[in-house]
Protein backbone atom coordinates (compact mmCIF):
# COMPACT_ATOMS: atom_id res chain seq x y z
CA UNK A 1 0.00 0.00 0.00
CA UNK A 2 1.12 3.54 -0.77
CA UNK A 3 0.04 6.83 0.77
CA UNK A 4 0.12 9.72 -1.69
CA UNK A 5 -0.83 13.35 -1.09
CA UNK A 6 -3.74 14.94 -2.99
CA UNK A 7 -3.79 18.59 -1.99
CA UNK A 8 -3.87 18.26 1.83
CA UNK A 9 -5.44 14.78 1.86
CA UNK A 10 -3.74 11.40 2.09
CA UNK A 11 -4.87 8.96 -0.59
CA UNK A 12 -4.23 5.30 0.19
CA UNK A 13 -3.74 3.07 -2.84
CA UNK A 14 -3.33 -0.70 -2.94
CA UNK A 15 -0.16 -1.86 -4.69
CA UNK A 16 0.60 1.68 -5.76
CA UNK A 17 3.87 3.55 -5.94
CA UNK A 18 5.12 6.55 -7.86
CA UNK A 19 7.15 4.18 -10.02
CA UNK A 20 4.81 1.49 -11.20
CA UNK A 21 1.06 2.04 -10.89
CA UNK A 22 -0.50 5.03 -12.52
CA UNK A 23 0.42 7.91 -10.19
CA UNK A 24 2.84 9.89 -12.30
CA UNK A 25 4.65 13.14 -11.54
CA UNK A 26 2.30 14.72 -14.05
CA UNK A 27 -0.71 13.53 -12.00
CA UNK A 28 0.80 15.05 -8.86
CA UNK A 29 1.40 18.36 -10.64
CA UNK A 30 -2.15 18.42 -11.99
CA UNK A 31 -3.61 17.58 -8.58
CA UNK A 32 -1.76 20.56 -7.08
CA UNK A 33 -3.79 23.07 -9.16
CA UNK A 34 -7.26 21.60 -8.55
CA UNK A 35 -9.44 23.57 -6.14
CA UNK A 36 -12.98 23.97 -4.81
CA UNK A 37 -14.36 20.42 -5.15
CA UNK A 38 -16.76 20.48 -2.21
CA UNK A 39 -20.23 19.20 -3.23
CA UNK A 40 -19.13 19.10 -6.88
CA UNK A 41 -19.82 16.37 -9.45
CA UNK A 42 -16.54 15.22 -11.00
CA UNK A 43 -15.54 13.36 -14.16
CA UNK A 44 -12.09 11.75 -13.99
CA UNK A 45 -10.88 10.81 -17.50
CA UNK A 46 -8.18 8.13 -17.48
CA UNK A 47 -8.66 7.37 -13.80
CA UNK A 48 -6.17 4.51 -13.43
CA UNK A 49 -6.44 3.03 -9.94
CA UNK A 50 -8.19 6.11 -8.61
CA UNK A 51 -5.71 8.69 -7.33
CA UNK A 52 -7.66 11.69 -8.70
CA UNK A 53 -11.10 10.17 -8.07
CA UNK A 54 -10.39 9.29 -4.46
CA UNK A 55 -8.56 12.56 -3.86
CA UNK A 56 -11.61 14.45 -5.12
CA UNK A 57 -13.98 12.48 -2.88
CA UNK A 58 -11.75 13.00 0.16
CA UNK A 59 -11.79 16.71 -0.71
CA UNK A 60 -15.59 16.83 -0.45
CA UNK A 61 -16.79 16.02 -3.97
CA UNK A 62 -20.42 14.90 -4.04
CA UNK A 63 -20.04 12.26 -6.76
CA UNK A 64 -17.33 11.01 -9.14
CA UNK A 65 -17.66 9.32 -12.50
CA UNK A 66 -14.36 7.62 -13.33
CA UNK A 67 -13.36 6.28 -16.73
CA UNK A 68 -10.46 4.35 -18.16
CA UNK A 69 -9.70 2.44 -21.34
CA UNK A 70 -8.73 -0.52 -19.13
CA UNK A 71 -11.07 -2.40 -16.81
CA UNK A 72 -9.76 -1.07 -13.49
CA UNK A 73 -13.05 -1.18 -11.58
CA UNK A 74 -11.91 -3.83 -9.09
CA UNK A 75 -8.84 -1.78 -8.15
CA UNK A 76 -11.00 1.33 -7.85
CA UNK A 77 -13.47 -0.44 -5.56
CA UNK A 78 -10.64 -1.85 -3.42
CA UNK A 79 -9.16 1.62 -3.03
CA UNK A 80 -12.50 3.21 -2.17
CA UNK A 81 -12.85 0.68 0.65
CA UNK A 82 -9.28 1.33 1.79
CA UNK A 83 -10.07 5.06 2.08
CA UNK A 84 -13.42 4.47 3.88
CA UNK A 85 -15.44 5.93 1.01
CA UNK A 86 -18.92 4.63 0.21
CA UNK A 87 -19.03 2.63 -3.02
CA UNK A 88 -22.06 4.56 -4.33
CA UNK A 89 -20.01 7.76 -4.43
CA UNK A 90 -18.28 6.52 -7.60
CA UNK A 91 -19.51 5.19 -10.93
CA UNK A 92 -17.07 3.57 -13.36
CA UNK A 93 -17.31 3.38 -17.15
CA UNK A 94 -14.81 1.53 -19.29
CA UNK A 95 -14.41 4.11 -22.02
CA UNK A 96 -12.00 5.65 -24.49
CA UNK A 97 -12.36 9.31 -23.57
CA UNK A 98 -16.13 10.09 -23.80
CA UNK A 99 -17.16 7.19 -26.04
CA UNK A 100 -19.19 5.27 -23.43
CA UNK A 101 -20.22 8.10 -21.11
CA UNK A 102 -23.99 8.82 -21.25
CA UNK A 103 -24.53 12.12 -23.04
CA UNK A 104 -27.09 13.30 -20.48
CA UNK A 105 -24.51 13.47 -17.68
CA UNK A 106 -23.24 16.93 -16.74
CA UNK A 107 -20.32 17.77 -14.44
CA UNK A 108 -19.04 20.69 -12.40
CA UNK A 109 -15.43 19.60 -12.93
CA UNK A 110 -13.60 17.42 -15.45
CA UNK A 111 -10.07 16.22 -14.70
CA UNK A 112 -7.99 14.81 -17.56
CA UNK A 113 -4.30 13.94 -17.39
CA UNK A 114 -3.69 12.64 -20.91
CA UNK A 115 -0.71 11.33 -22.92
CA UNK A 116 0.84 14.06 -25.06
CA UNK A 117 3.99 12.58 -26.56
CA UNK A 118 4.40 13.37 -30.26
CA UNK A 119 5.35 10.10 -31.93
CA UNK A 120 5.45 8.62 -35.44
CA UNK A 121 1.99 7.58 -36.60
CA UNK A 122 2.70 3.87 -36.93
CA UNK A 123 1.42 0.68 -35.33
CA UNK A 124 4.45 0.21 -33.08
CA UNK A 125 4.26 3.73 -31.63
CA UNK A 126 0.54 3.33 -30.95
CA UNK A 127 1.36 0.42 -28.64
CA UNK A 128 2.84 2.95 -26.21
CA UNK A 129 -0.36 3.28 -24.19
CA UNK A 130 -0.04 6.06 -21.68
CA UNK A 131 2.43 7.90 -23.91
CA UNK A 132 1.09 8.08 -27.48
CA UNK A 133 -0.56 11.44 -28.13
CA UNK A 134 -0.60 11.34 -31.92
CA UNK A 135 1.72 12.56 -34.67
CA UNK A 136 2.02 16.07 -33.19
CA UNK A 137 1.02 15.10 -29.63
CA UNK A 138 -2.36 16.85 -29.68
CA UNK A 139 -4.79 14.08 -30.68
CA UNK A 140 -6.11 13.14 -27.24
CA UNK A 141 -5.94 16.47 -25.45
CA UNK A 142 -7.59 18.41 -28.28
CA UNK A 143 -10.39 15.87 -28.66
CA UNK A 144 -10.94 15.76 -24.91
CA UNK A 145 -11.14 19.55 -24.59
CA UNK A 146 -13.71 19.81 -27.38
CA UNK A 147 -15.92 16.93 -26.20
CA UNK A 148 -15.66 17.95 -22.54
CA UNK A 149 -17.44 21.21 -23.33
CA UNK A 150 -20.83 19.53 -23.81
CA UNK A 151 -20.42 17.51 -20.59
CA UNK A 152 -19.69 20.53 -18.40
CA UNK A 153 -22.39 22.46 -16.58
CA UNK A 154 -22.54 26.23 -17.11
CA UNK A 155 -19.53 27.69 -15.30
CA UNK A 156 -17.94 24.23 -15.30
CA UNK A 157 -14.19 23.79 -15.07
CA UNK A 158 -11.74 21.47 -16.83
CA UNK A 159 -8.29 20.80 -15.35
CA UNK A 160 -5.56 19.58 -17.66
CA UNK A 161 -2.18 20.36 -19.16
CA UNK A 162 -0.66 21.50 -22.44
CA UNK A 163 2.84 20.31 -23.32
CA UNK A 164 5.15 22.40 -25.48
CA UNK A 165 6.60 19.15 -26.83
CA UNK A 166 3.40 19.06 -28.90
CA UNK A 167 1.77 21.30 -31.48
CA UNK A 168 0.51 23.34 -28.53
CA UNK A 169 -0.63 26.29 -30.65
CA UNK A 170 -3.29 24.03 -32.16
CA UNK A 171 -4.45 22.94 -28.70
CA UNK A 172 -4.49 26.52 -27.43
CA UNK A 173 -6.48 27.70 -30.44
CA UNK A 174 -9.15 25.07 -29.83
CA UNK A 175 -9.20 25.72 -26.08
CA UNK A 176 -9.51 29.50 -26.45
CA UNK A 177 -12.61 29.10 -28.60
CA UNK A 178 -14.41 27.24 -25.80
CA UNK A 179 -12.82 28.25 -22.49
CA UNK A 180 -11.27 31.04 -20.51
CA UNK A 181 -7.81 29.71 -19.69
CA UNK A 182 -6.03 30.28 -16.39
CA UNK A 183 -2.38 29.23 -16.28
CA UNK A 184 -1.87 27.76 -12.81
CA UNK A 185 1.55 26.10 -12.91
CA UNK A 186 4.56 25.81 -15.24
CA UNK A 187 6.86 22.79 -14.99
CA UNK A 188 10.13 22.20 -16.81
CA UNK A 189 10.47 18.55 -17.77
CA UNK A 190 13.04 16.23 -19.28
CA UNK A 191 12.38 13.32 -21.60
CA UNK A 192 14.87 10.56 -22.28
CA UNK A 193 14.75 9.14 -25.80
CA UNK A 194 15.04 5.65 -24.31
CA UNK A 195 11.56 6.02 -22.78
CA UNK A 196 9.94 4.89 -26.04
CA UNK A 197 11.94 1.68 -26.45
CA UNK A 198 11.39 -0.96 -27.79
CA UNK A 199 8.56 0.44 -29.92
CA UNK A 200 10.28 3.60 -31.16
CA UNK A 201 14.06 3.75 -31.42
CA UNK A 202 16.02 6.67 -29.98
CA UNK A 203 17.02 7.75 -33.50
CA UNK A 204 13.48 7.59 -34.89
CA UNK A 205 12.07 9.46 -31.90
CA UNK A 206 14.65 12.26 -32.12
CA UNK A 207 14.27 12.53 -35.91
CA UNK A 208 10.50 12.81 -35.51
CA UNK A 209 10.78 15.57 -32.90
CA UNK A 210 13.36 17.48 -34.95
CA UNK A 211 11.10 17.26 -38.03
CA UNK A 212 8.23 18.78 -36.04
CA UNK A 213 10.52 21.45 -34.64
CA UNK A 214 11.82 22.43 -38.09
CA UNK A 215 8.22 22.95 -39.13
CA UNK A 216 7.58 25.05 -35.99
CA UNK A 217 5.04 22.63 -34.58
CA UNK A 218 6.82 21.95 -31.28
CA UNK A 219 9.41 23.61 -29.08
CA UNK A 220 12.22 22.02 -27.04
CA UNK A 221 15.89 22.46 -26.24
CA UNK A 222 18.75 19.97 -26.38
CA UNK A 223 22.54 20.30 -26.43
CA UNK A 224 23.56 18.68 -29.70
CA UNK A 225 22.57 15.02 -29.58
CA UNK A 226 22.76 14.89 -25.79
CA UNK A 227 19.75 13.86 -23.79
CA UNK A 228 17.47 14.45 -22.02
CA UNK A 229 15.37 16.79 -24.12
CA UNK A 230 14.06 19.72 -22.08
CA UNK A 231 10.56 21.11 -22.55
CA UNK A 232 7.77 22.95 -20.74
CA UNK A 233 4.34 21.82 -19.55
CA UNK A 234 1.61 24.30 -18.62
CA UNK A 235 -0.99 23.11 -16.10
CA UNK A 236 -4.21 25.01 -16.64
CA UNK A 237 -7.76 25.57 -15.45
CA UNK A 238 -10.17 25.89 -18.37
CA UNK A 239 -13.40 27.71 -17.48
CA UNK A 240 -16.35 26.99 -19.79
CA UNK A 241 -17.45 29.98 -21.85
CA UNK A 242 -21.05 30.91 -22.54
CA UNK A 243 -21.09 30.62 -26.32
CA UNK A 244 -23.09 33.13 -28.36
CA UNK A 245 -24.45 31.90 -31.70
Amino acid sequence: MAEIIFKNKIVKLVRASLKNVGVSRSSLNLASIISDLKEMTILDIGCGIGYMSIGALLSGAKKVVATDICNVEKQLRDNLKLNNIKQNKLTFYRSYLFDNIPSNLKFDVIIANLPQHALPANIKAKRLKGKYGGYDGTDLVSRCLTEAFSYLKPDGRYFGSISKLTNYKRTLGIAKSLYEIKLKKVVQKNIDLKEMLPYVSEEDFLNHLERLKRNRLINFSVNGKNIPIKYQVNYCQFNKKALID
